[in-house]
């Protein structure tokens, strides 16, 4: 693991040196290894080092033939297929070492075997030409800011927000995207500042940029077994690799365990890899978050029978409204992207404080599991694949079949199938809305970033399910897209689930494997029924929290609306008595949209904040004459540490 940066200047100008003091200051809370500075004429290269892996380490930026230069920041999985497929490869060589192999014999073209969740930036002295790419899902950050006089690429956003005498403007795409749902992959909440999709390469020359995607999943490939057997078998086989990746660490390995399937599955699995001695990790511990106040979300029953199987007990954090509470938590660092009011929580600095105490520099999720292996009990996918595929008998059992099993009506379960292949026209007026507390201008701006809607099924473009499984993808690199990396402490999240080779796997095999009626997750029960507590895997699908949200709605509007007018309400995004209204109806148990609603509130938060970002900004402008002193107080300031 590591932080990146880059700048290059197009006019042929010199790189300040003050610049580059300024960025180092901003890299150092991400690289506790510390930072390497390459100056070129025009350009500069900055590489900061976490290590999480004996493998991962290497001199960077990496140097190769023809005044190229790479900078690595991830994991690779798929070292000895590259390996053999790669010239001049030693049994010792790091990821970036194999990678820059790779990229001498392949090119670009080989983003498209890279296995693992990665970053990368190629920088060519000689075309003056920076090429940036992110792995298939998006689970490494890698930001980018270019016009005719500069172009500059991070993997933090600071430097890229930060170095020019004003903060960007707020993009209201990014904004609207984040309070209805999540933002598109592509955006940050900065204008002119982009982020590097998913699957693609972005490359940059002079004042140019072209995107392109080098890989997507193939809608032609099927995995068809004689029995379930089979494909219990790879499944287990695949998502064993894929936890084994991810617990390939030297330091301990946290990972978060819900009581839910997903996480409780990891940290079982985990488990079977450690006793058969099939990973480096030394130990993997856990994390549990729990509300015994919430009825519907009393987590510590499940998580204990997980506990109790592996002989060990967790630390446990409540999360309850109270955890809010102002006088307890410290403010961590500003946050460059809009979050969540627990990242200021006494339950956050209780997970910062397990990070730092225990030595962790790995956090293992389970967000996923409901996507991809079908946590949502929905007939329609496969019963369209079968209406599509014309195979009338078994549209019409499984029909019935699932009729019985969700108890609806026939008819009423095919006009949903029929739904899906139709014309999608969602209204955007301020009545039909939900977000109704949003200014009727900012919704005919934003219309788009603001629907609901999913996209029609199409008859090409591979199988409805198919096509499904996509539109699941897009939105977990959405929800990727709004996390950054962590610094105070350093740590990276991996996601077992979101492995490339058990995607492509699911996404290949009959829909009637992945969910059955009154069997929602049938492959994953089956083929881990050995390894996880049946109590697990016959739990009921966990209920949404309300009423905990409610109260956090109703602390957090108490504790904004004391500061009139409202950030955004200056910035015509809400019409602040509609938002008032919207939490009365909340706190009175109306249905409102109430993520929604607390992501409205965490925003004027966050503009606050940035507001006062933008003063310090100001300052380093206009007191030159104190500019040494003036930066390194005002970046200990913007990263909330003490002098």
């Amino acid at each position: 693991m590591g932080v990146q940066f880059g700048i290059c200047n197009c006019d042929g100008e010199p790189v300040d040196n003050d610049v580059l003091e300024r960025v180092e200051s901003l890299l150092v809370p991400y690289a506790p290894e510390g930072i390497s500075v390459l100056r070129r004429e025009s350009c500069a290269l900055l590489y900061g080092s976490c290590e999480t892996r004996t493998t991962s380490g290497s001199q960077q930026p990496y140097r190769l033939p023809d005044r190229n230069w790479i900078m690595w920041d991830g994991r690779l999985d798929n070292r000895g297929d590259l390996r053999r497929a790669s010239i001049g490869l030693g049994v010792a060589d790091t990821d970036a070492e194999v990678v820059a192999c790779a990229y001498q014999s392949f090119g670009t073209q080989m983003f498209s075997h890279l296995i693992g969740d990665w970053a990368i930036s190629i920088f060519s002295e000689a075309r003056q030409e920076v090429v940036l790419a992110r792995d298939f899902i998006g689970s490494r950050p890698l930001f980018y800011r270019s016009d005719n006089h500069q172009t500059t690429w991070s993997t933090v956003l600071e430097p890229l927000v930060f170095l020019g005498p004003e903060v960007p403007q707020v993009s209201g795409s990014y904004l609207a995207g984040w309070m209805s749902s999540y933002p598109h992959s592509h955006l940050t909440p900065y204008e002119g500042v982009r982020s590097v999709p998913p699957s693609s390469t972005v490359r940059m020359r002079a004042g140019q940029t072209s995107v392109r995607k080098y890989w997507d999943f193939d809608p032609g490939l099927a995995i068809r077994h004689r029995n379930d057997k089979d494909y219990e078998e790879q499944f287990y086989s695949i998502f064993r690799e894929a936890v084994r990746r991810r617990i390939d660490s030297s330091n301990p390995v946290l990972a978060e365990l819900s009581g839910g399937m997903d996480s409780s599955s990891i940290v079982c699995m985990a488990d079977s890899l450690l006793a058969a001695g099939h990973c480096q990790t030394s130990r993997l511990d856990t994390i549990t978050y729990f509300d015994v106040r919430e009825p519907n979300w009393d987590e510590l029953p499940y998580a204990r029978i997980v506990e109790q199987q592996r002989g060990r007990a967790g630390c446990h954090i409540d999360v309850g409204p109270e955890s809010l509470d102002q006088k307890g938590p410290t403010r961590n660092r500003f946050r460059m992207i809009p979050s969540s009011p627990y990242t200021r929580s006494s339950a956050a600095d209780s997970f910062r404080q397990l990070l730092s105490g225990g030595g962790y520099r790995v956090v293992l999720s389970g967000l996923g599991g409901d996507e991809i292996l079908g946590g949502v009990p929905t007939p329609v996918p496969e019963l369209a694949d079968l209406l599509v595929g014309l195979k009338v008998r078994q549209f019409l059992a499984q029909s019935f079949e699932w009729a019985l099993a969700k108890r609806k009506p026939i008819l009423k379960l095919w006009s949903s199938v029929l739904r899906q292949f139709l014309p999608r026209s969602p209204r955007y007026s301020r009545q039909s809305f939900r977000l109704c507390w949003l200014t009727t201008e900012f919704i005919a701006r934003h219309r788009h970033e603001l629907s609901f809607s999913s996209r029609r099924t199409r008859l090409t473009g591979g199988s409805p399910s198919f096509q499904a499984n996509l539109e699941a993808v897009e939105s977990l690199r959405s929800q990727l897209s709004c996390t950054t990396l962590e610094s105070a402490p350093t740590f990276e999240w991996r996601y077992p689930f979101l492995d490339r080779e058990l995607m492509s796997f699911c996404f290949s095999i009959p829909r009637e494997q992945m969910v059955r009626p009154h069997e929602r997750r049938s492959l994953m029960r089956r083929a881990l029924a050995a390894t996880v507590p049946r109590q697990i895997l016959d739990r009921k699908r966990k209920a949404y929290v309300s009423r905990a949200l409610v109260k956090v709605i109703s602390a957090e509007y108490m504790r904004l609306r004391d500061s009139t007018p409202l950030r955004v309400e200056e910035l015509g995004i809400v019409d602040c008595s509609e938002l008032e209204h919207a939490v009365q109806n909340a706190e009175q148990g109306r249905d409102v949209a109430t993520v929604s609603l607390l992501r409205t509130l965490a925003l004027e938060d966050w503009l606050r904040e940035l507001r006062n970002q933008q003063s310090l900004v100001r300052e380093l402008v206009f007191r030159k004459d104190h500019a040494t002193r003036v930066v390194r107080c005002s970046d200990q300031e913007l990263l909330g540490r003490e002098n």
